[in-house]
């Protein structure tokens, strides 16, 4: 009979093993996260049971030169039935889309849709400049000129 201490280390080997990077599946968290770290917000619409959101994992999510890219941004994962509200508020009307936001969760650019699969190299150029116009900051205002006297 197996130990619950023997278990505990063999499952969170399990559980670190994956490949690609952290989901997360509340998107309010996920928002709310974004903005205290400062950090773009990529939202994924995808379709659990879809052989593109499977291959999304598999070849492009775990490539490495994308995972690098989605290190600095908070990932989340919406099952595009169970989202309307999201869908809505960034104009997403089908699922296998990727959407990125800035920090407090203003779209930009345009969405990525994802089927067919894209390649890495596609999706981490997409994901790059993406991200550098969430992490552009807006330029200062400018005062208005002193009153004449």
């Amino acid at each position: 009979m197996l130990r619950i201490s023997r278990v505990i280390p063999l499952l969170a080997v399990v559980v670190l093993a994956g490949c690609g990077p952290t989901w997360i599946v509340d998107p309010s968290f996920a928002e709310k996260l974004a903005r205290q770290q400062n950090r773009p917000l990529l939202l994924y619409f995808k379709s659990w049971d879809s052989s593109q959101h499977r291959n999304m994992r598999l070849h492009v999510f775990c490539d490495a030169a994308v995972a690098r890219e989605m290190r600095d941004t908070i990932n989340t994962e919406l099952e595009f039935a169970f989202f309307p509200d999201y869908r809505n508020r960034y104009g997403v009307k089908t699922s296998q889309v990727c959407v990125l936001c800035t920090p407090d969760g203003k779209k930009v650019g345009s969405a990525m849709y994802v089927n067919p699969v894209p390649t890495p190299e596609k999706f981490a150029e997409w994901l790059r400049t993406a991200k550098t116009e969430a992490c552009a900051k807006p330029p200062p205002a400018q005062a208005p000129p002193p009153p004449r006297k």
